[in-house]
């Protein structure tokens, strides 16, 4: 159905893509896998005649008979939406925030469908039914902010199905999703290829996901595919160096032998805390009512430890940080650190012994300072901060312990890659010497050679200097691989918790074994693809 060969693309005269070439059927899940910057998301660009201004493109894209790099504007906005849908990767930014779901549902079928306003209306509506979105709970007038992340992608992927299109391409649709999210917008996905008989194009970095959903794929690196075949053949026989390098990467785990013993004496104490929101009136003099989003949770962190906490997104977990950082009140418990009660009043020399590393470097970084001034932020927590000569080498010091030259101090964080930019985050964290620094999702959208760097980083750190770790994730194998002891989170209370080896092989709760059982992974693909073949039912 659609065959893509010869392609090359350039923008300002700088190749981006390279004799591409792949095809997929009619029905079928194809995989086109990559790290960033490998062209795959141009590759999905150009299939839909979405190239930037002052792009040279050569070889041909066939949809059918049809070459849709011949075709005007006009007649591509006939292919958009009714032909091939996309989903693009981050929901939030794809959808309108001043439209409601409705009309933007409703749009796709406006435009590329030639509906009336009522007709695309009540299209709209029954779209939303078959992603999972009920008129009794997303009315049509519900705006984006009003939804979680994995609602938003649904209705992503209802403006993209809405006219029922042959083929739907499918941009990195999980990435910033916590595991169970996942896994039901990929059984989402994979319904509608079967009630509809549509081909899905599924663009990623992560090789779990691919290997219990395609039927083919196709592996690039630099704008060229250097490995392509059935999915079960790549994953068997592993050809390319670039594609035996990314399934090692999936499965790595740093090696933590020589990390420092863990000391009894606890860094950090929460003891029941509590954490209450108050929500709106329901009527004028109603009573006052309160939300509790951390709900008598207890744990300590000792020196030299990696605590792990899980759950997926509105458990708790980032709340709980905040209130861990000195940020947000509590309104029952205490958290000590060193034996130091912290609130929002906390001194500094106190909050000094707590760092940060948030799950976007770009976003965490003011993009008009240098690195050297972004690193020497948290010398404003000191007595007596270094000054001149001492303070420029506390910066080269912090960035050589993460692997970064000197030189790195004076340039700007546009100049560096995702990896690069979370090594200065991690920096950062470390140039005041802290005694406990809190990962949250420090590594979630990073790809997976990448993210195998920087847990090697973090391994290799708690031997170089006495830190702990507090890893607050979504990616269970990520906590397995980094962690001494976890937490799991779930509705603001703690569920489960002991040495993260095993709770991983002896999970007690439910919900423990439902984010266990819905971590995608190469081996859980390749077994679930082995069952379907024999009739049996795929695992969750």
């Amino acid at each position: 159905m659609l065959t893509v060969a010869g392609l090359n693309l350039s923008i300002a005269g700088a190749p981006i893509l390279k004799q591409v070439g792949f095809s997929v059927a009619e029905g079928e899940i194809f995989g086109l896998v990559g790290e960033s910057g490998s062209g795959k998301s141009m590759t999905a660009y150009t299939i839909m005649g979405l190239m930037p201004r002052g792009s040279e493109v050569q070889g041909q894209v066939r949809l059918d008979d049809a070459n849709l790099l011949q075709m005007s504007e006009s007649e591509m906005c006939g292919v958009r939406g009714s032909q091939v849908g996309m989903v693009f990767q981050e929901p939030m930014t794809a959808l309108n925030p001043l439209a409601t779901i409705g009309d933007q549902v409703a749009e796709t079928a406006m435009i590329h469908g030639e509906m009336g306003r009522r007709e695309a209306r009540t299209l709209a509506r029954q779209t939303l039914d078959r992603v999972g979105l009920p008129p009794d709970r997303f009315h049509l007038d519900r705006y984006p902010h009003e939804l979680s992340g994995g609602q938003r992608q649904r209705v992503v992927i209802a403006m993209a199905i809405a006219l029922r299109p042959r083929l739907l391409i499918a941009d990195e649709p999980t990435t910033a999703l916590d595991v169970t999210t996942q896994a039901q917008i990929i059984r989402l996905l994979r319904r509608l290829v079967e009630e509809d008989g549509m081909a899905l194009m599924l663009i990623t970095h992560d090789l779990g996901v691919v290997a219990g959903l395609v039927d083919h794929m196709a592996i690039m690196r630099h704008g060229e595919v250097v490995e392509a075949g059935a999915a079960e053949a790549v994953f068997r026989s592993v050809r390319h160096p670039y594609t035996r390098a990314l399934v090692e990467a999936s499965n790595h785990a740093p090696d933590r032998s020589l990390r420092r013993r863990v000391e009894p004496e606890p860094l950090l104490e929460v003891r029941d805390v509590v954490r209450d929101y108050p929500v709106a009136r329901r009527t004028l003099f109603g009573r006052r009512e309160f939300f509790r989003a951390v709900d008598q949770v207890s744990f300590t962190i000792r020196r030299g430890e990696s605590l792990g906490l899980v759950g997926e997104s509105g458990c708790g977990k980032s709340t709980l940080t905040r209130a861990i950082l000195g940020l947000d009140p509590v309104q029952g418990g205490e958290i000590r650190i060193d034996g130091e009660p912290v609130d929002a009043d906390v001194p500094h020399s106190i909050r000094r012994k707590i760092q940060v590393v948030f799950q976007d470097p770009y976003g965490s970084f003011n993009p008009r300072h240098r690195v050297a001034r972004l690193v020497a932020e948290p010398f404003h927590l000191m007595s007596e901060p270094p000054t001149g000569a001492e303070r420029r080498e506390r910066v080269d010091k912090a960035l050589a312990d993460v692997g970064l030259p000197g030189e790195s101090a004076g340039r700007y964080i546009h100049e560096f890659s995702g990896g690069q930019r979370q090594r200065i985050a991690i920096a950062r964290a470390l140039v005041i010497e802290p005694e406990l620094i809190v990962l949250d999702e420090a590594v979630s959208a990073l790809d997976v050679s990448i993210r195998a760097q920087i847990l090697d980083l973090l391994a290799d750190l708690t031997v170089r200097h006495r830190v702990s770790y507090l890893f607050i994730a979504h990616d269970l194998s990520v906590v397995r691989a980094i962690t001494d002891r976890v937490l799991v989170m779930r509705a603001g209370r703690i569920v489960e918790e002991g040495e993260t080896e095993a709770i991983f092989i002896g999970a007690r709760h439910p919900y423990t074994q439902d984010l266990i059982a819905a971590t995608p992974s190469i081996a859980r693909g390749l077994a679930s693809r082995t069952g379907r073949a024999k009739g049996e039912e795929a695992p969750t």
